[in-house]
């Protein structure tokens, strides 16, 4: 009986008009967004190849990854040049521009974002009227009336319902990827591949997590009207208020100097170090170590509280099912805030590797200066606890909300 259960939600599914747009709307989104993103992709990739350091810059530059096309995340202030300048000072590259300025005035519209957003709506509305729907029609007491099992009810609409809606998702991906492939800029390596079957199988287990929800909240309601309102309130509640407010909470828990703040305390010790040689209370040669010492000491204690401030920021924000999914799928495509935080200590070690050479009169470094380089986190490194806490989040969300549900519907009065 549950195999037939199964086919009656697909072929309803199908053959609804509720099916129709979602999957038209859902699948041109997708489409759309990889085609935005891919082209910001090359375009970010000819910065990459015009700002390019040669052996006289002491520049750092990280090359764009091709999963950023997928999970944009951080990859473009992950991508920023950075110049060491006297004194161990670093600063954003004057030439560095941001090649999609339209994506400050707009969220970016990579696939994350789609899946985030979009299709966790997509996946509540597939499920809002299952229960309270058929219970408006009368239909869900004709079928229990057929002595089936209540168990092989709900566990037959949520394997129906929830492979109608993510059978066209994978489709859609799987088209949108193989013509990404086409192109010579995309040279995807084995581990990017697994990275990327990661971030769609994590997209899977989040979009069930809304379609779980919604099937709670038609199984706690009678009247498919209720349902869709009540769906549409928690969707936004969970997407967008509590990721939000959980940041706004940590900023009000750790107190961190803004970038205008730190830029006048490295200004401060610039200062101080040049009037103090101006005036023989040191020599100059000591001027320039004493200014990287200071900047050192400055930039240890500004990310020691960065990080305090995302760990606690990361912690209240995964009560949403859409933070623990943005984490984890940042992460996977090497875009998130781990790299992000690798990626400045690795320009932390190339600055003490050059600060010291002599500098022209505009106090930028001259000589030959060794090749910055670096490679982004391994498979194995990013699939630490923190990656599998955000899945094992997802996992227990799915869990709760289907388990609530299969009490709620047990007890659902039919008539």
């Amino acid at each position: 009986m549950l195999t037939t259960i199964i086919k009656k939600e697909i072929l309803e599914n199908i053959s609804s008009y509720k099916f129709t747009i979602v999957i038209l709307l859902s699948t041109v989104l997708i489409l759309t967004s990889i085609f935005i993103m891919y082209r910001d992709y090359r375009l970010r990739m000819e910065n990459y190849g015009i700002l390019r350091p040669e052996s006289n810059d002491p520049t750092a530059l990280v090359k764009p990854t091709p999963l950023s096309i997928f999970a944009k995340g951080l990859d473009e202030n992950l991508c920023r040049s950075y110049q060491i300048r006297f004194g161990g000072q670093i600063t954003v590259g004057s030439k560095q521009q941001s090649v999609n300025a339209i994506f400050r005035l707009f969220t970016t519209p990579d696939l994350l974002f789609i899946v985030k957003v979009i299709m966790a709506l997509c996946a509540m509305l597939f499920a809002f009227d299952r229960i309270s729907g058929e219970k408006e029609e009368g239909t869900l007491k004709l079928t229990l009336s057929n002595h089936l099992h209540r168990t092989s009810v709900i566990f037959g609409k949520w394997i129906g319902g929830f492979t109608s809606l993510v059978i066209p998702f994978i489709l859609a991906v799987l088209l949108s990827t193989i013509l990404i492939t086409f192109s010579p800029l995309v040279q995807m390596q084995a581990n990017q591949w697994v990275r990327l079957f990661l971030f769609i199988l994590s997209s899977i287990c989040y979009m069930a997590v809304f379609f779980s929800l919604g099937l709670l909240i038609s199984a706690l309601t009678h009247r498919a009207s209720s349902s869709l309102v009540i769906s549409l309130f928690v969707w936004s509640l969970l997407i967008f208020v509590l990721p939000n407010l959980g940041n706004i909470l940590a900023r009000q828990i750790v107190q961190i100097p803004s970038v205008q703040q730190l830029e006048v305390r490295r200004q401060h010790i610039w200062i101080k170090e040049v009037f103090d040689a101006s005036h023989g209370r040191i020599q100059w040669n000591d001027s320039h170590p004493n200014i990287n010492r200071e900047n050192n000491m400055l930039m240890a204690d500004y990310r020691s509280k960065f990080r305090h401030l995302v760990n606690i920021s990361k912690n209240i924000t995964r009560l949403s099912p859409a933070a623990a999914f943005a984490f984890l799928a940042t992460d996977l495509a090497g875009t998130g805030l781990v790299e992000e935080d690798r990626v400045k200590q690795v320009v932390l070690q190339y600055k003490n590797q050059v600060f010291g050479r002599e500098t022209d009169s505009d106090g930028n470094l001259i000589g030959e200066f060794p090749t910055f380089s670096y490679n982004r986190m391994r498979l194995e490194d990013v699939l630490n606890w923190e990656s599998l806490g955000n899945f094992l989040i997802l996992i227990l969300f799915n869990i709760l909300f289907f388990a609530t549900a299969y009490v709620a519907f047990l007890r659902y009065d039919v008539r």
